[in-house]
Parts: structure tokens; sequence; C-alpha cells
């Protein structure tokens, strides 16, 4: 069991995958190590870890199930199949016939007709892969039908892309993210599992060569390996069986004693919450949505960011000149409330506003005297001399220069006007 990174939203998560290598194939005919690795899958109907937790758990696990190996030493596990012929007999490999057999029968139970059996699967995904655009060096990779040096001597065997795409998530990574995953379960429910894994990784641990009371001949990668990939697929069991429980409700596998006890009902229960609550990353949200819009996206921003400068210079202009207006305004306010108000000349004489009228003393002209008569003129005489302005004219004669009121001494000292008798 390996832990990529940067395969999850954030960087403190790593993303389990299983690793498998292979000595022998058709397209290894030289005992040369290949490696290849899966990772859990987006529906755990498909996820192939926890197929394989479930297989051991249906072999190792279950109510009457064979008893755990024994790992004391490496040539008591060395010689056992993962997929036995019989798991009484785990020391005998599983014929190509059984494969075949079974596969036949997979088929034709949900109705696929096909003419290769036990190499459909094989076929079939490198088909899936193209379909979701993985790039056609990724498959090869993933088939290992690379044979150039580069891929064979320098490059890791781990064609990520492909990975990430068979297990339902984007190829480009810091993707992965399974909202089933995102409780864990108490060790105290994971005990109930394979409770022999502990012991036996906790003897392989304190091993040391100097001492005489090793439970354990020697420290096995291999075994200990084994059962670190242990540890991990109880909690993908545990985790993944809340949602198969609730597609295949009447499966008898749910009537063992484990998926009944209090502590998995509570752990359950908290899964059960979870998924009904899913709450996604921040990160996640904006990468499933940015790449097909980024080009947009880009556009629009700057198009946004242009327009809002162009309004951000249109308000400040418009700010200038409303100010300026009401400057002036205020200007003119000011002068018109410190400037009394013209006088109006009517025919005859100066009218003064109202509000501009000043108490003052009005002399009492004298009596005009009485106009001499005019001389007689004769008819001839009036007619040859020309008219004289304002008698017998249309034309009124123009109005008098205006002489303002005085104030008397008093008022101007009082600083306010007064009333002055007549």
């Amino acid at each position: 069991m390996l832990d990529l990174e940067d395969e999850t939203p954030r960087s403190d998560e790593t993303a389990p995958c299983m690793i498998t290598t292979m000595r022998q194939g058709k397209q290894n005919q030289h005992g040369k190590i290949e490696y290849m690795g899966c990772m859990r899958n987006v529906d755990p109907v498909l996820c192939p870890l926890s197929a394989l937790a479930f297989y051991f758990f249906h072999r190792w696990g279950r109510q009457g199930a064979q008893p755990f190996p024994s790992l004391r030493q490496p040539e008591d596990y060395y010689g056992h199949y993962a997929f036995p012929g019989s798991v009484r007999v785990p020391e005998r490999p599983l014929s190509y016939a059984t494969q075949l057999d079974w596969s036949r029968k997979m088929f034709q139970a949900v109705g696929i007709h096909a003419k290769e059996k036990s190499h459909a699967p094989r076929k079939q995904g490198p088909r899936l892969a193209e379909l979701r655009g993985v790039p056609e060096a990724q498959i090869r990779r993933a088939g290992r039908w690379n044979t150039d040096a580069m891929t064979g001597v320098y490059l890791s065997y781990l064609p990520r892309k492909f990975m990430r795409s068979i297990a339902g998530f984007p190829q480009r990574g810091n993707a992965y993210f399974l909202p089933r995953a995102q409780e864990i379960p108490d060790e105290a429910l994971c005990a109930r599992i394979w409770p022999e894994v502990d012991v036996w990784l906790e003897r392989m641990e304190a091993y040391h060569p100097d001492r005489t009371d090793n439970e354990v001949v020697r420290l096995d990668l291999a075994g200990s390996g084994f059962l670190r990939l242990l540890r991990t697929l109880r909690v993908i069991l545990l985790q993944d069986s809340v949602v198969l429980r609730q597609r295949f409700p009447r499966h008898p596998l749910w009537a063992d004693p484990l998926f009944n006890c209090e502590e998995y009902r509570r752990f359950a229960a908290r899964v059960e919450s979870s998924l009904v609550n899913v709450v996604t990353p921040e990160e996640l949200t904006m990468q499933k949505y940015w790449p097909a819009q980024e080009a947009v996206a880009k556009l629009r921003h700057e198009a946004a960011i242009a327009a809002i400068k162009q309004a951000t210079e249109i308000v400040r202009v418009n700010s200038e000149v409303v100010r300026s207006i009401s400057d002036r305004l205020d200007k003119i306010e000011r002068s018109a409330a410190s400037t009394p108000p013209a006088p109006v000349w009517v025919p005859g004489f100066w009218a003064e506003p109202a509000a501009s009228r000043r108490p003052r003393s009005i002399p009492v002209p004298a009596p005009a005297p009485a106009p001499a008569p005019a001389p007689a003129v004769s008819e001839a005489a009036a007619a040859s001399s020309p008219p004289q302005a304002g008698v017998g004219s249309a034309h009124h004669a123009p109005p008098p220069p205006y002489v303002p009121p005085l104030l008397s001494l008093s008022t101007f000292y009082a600083g306010r006007l007064t009333s002055v008798a007549p």
C-alpha cells in the first residue's frame, strides 16, 4: 500500500493506492519485475480495493470463516495465493478453467455477450480509458505495451492519469475526494475485523536480531506490507459497507454480527449523515468548473475590469461637475442675499421691491405754478414745424436717474433700519 501525494485537494492529505508486482506475463517473458497500482473508485461497486476487502473478510473475517494464517515465518505464508483454487487449500493456484467458467457465468448473469471471457477486462480497460480522453502513452504504460528504454528503465510504472480516469476522477490530479470516506471508524470497531493483524504487526515491529524472545523469525517486508494493507482495507470495508447496504439491503453478508453491533450502528449513522450533508472542498469546486471556462472567464474578467474602470472615471468626472455647479449655486445664493433687489421704473416714478423698501422721509413737493398760455401759432406754421418730443407723440420721456434714499445717521450707527417719521 502506497500513499500518493498531490492527489487530494488538500496538501496535507494523501490517496491510498494498492501496488501490485508482476514477474511474468505475455509482455514479460524474462522475469522482469513490473508494477501497477489502483486507487479507490468513486463508485464502491466498481472499487477494486473494496472488492478485495470484502473478499478477505469473507475468507477470514466473517463468522464461520477460515482461520487467519500464521505469519511467524515467511515459509508459513509465502506459498499461499491471494486467489487460491480452494480456500481450504490456499497453496493450490486458481486454474484457467475455473477462471473461464466463472467469467462465463458472470457474463450470462448480467446479459453480456462477448467473444473473449477472461481476456475481456484487459481489452475493455484501454477502451474505457480512450473514451475518457486518456493519452495513448498512458494507456501503453498501463498495459505494459511500451518497449522503449525510457519507459522500461527510467520511468515509474504508475500511469497516474490512467489510474485517476479509471477510478472516476479527473486526469489533472488534486481531485481525489470521496464523501463516504470522510468519517473514520473507531479503533475498537476496526479491531473487530482481523484482530490478528494488529498482533502480528506488533510482533514484527518489535523484532530485533539480538533478542531471544522474538515471536517472529525475522522482520519480513512482504509480510509487514501485507498486514498494513489489511489495516487499510478494513477501514475501506467499513466505509463502503454503509453505501453498499443501502444498495443491496438483502445481501446475506449483512447478517454477520459485525454489521449489527452497536459500534457499527453509530459509525453507519455518522456516515449517512455526512453523505446527506456533503461538504465539498472549495478547491475541488473551483477545479471542477475552471478548466472548461478558463478562456471565457479570463475574457469576462478583463472586460469586467475595464468596465469598472470606465464607470469609475465617469463617476469621478460627474462628481467634479456636480461639485462645481454646487459651488457656483452657493456663490450665487450668497451674492443674492447680500445685494438688495434693484428698483423698477414704472412710468412716472421708481418703484422699489417690498423687501428693499426702507422707511424714509418723503418731502412734500410745492404746488407747481400754473402754466402760461401758449402763444398763438398759425396752422401753417404748426404744420411745417417738427413735432416736439413728448408732445403729440406716442413715445414717453426717458426716466430720470434713480437716487437711492439716504439713511439717517442714527439708523446707520445702530446697524439696523428704523422707522423715520415723515
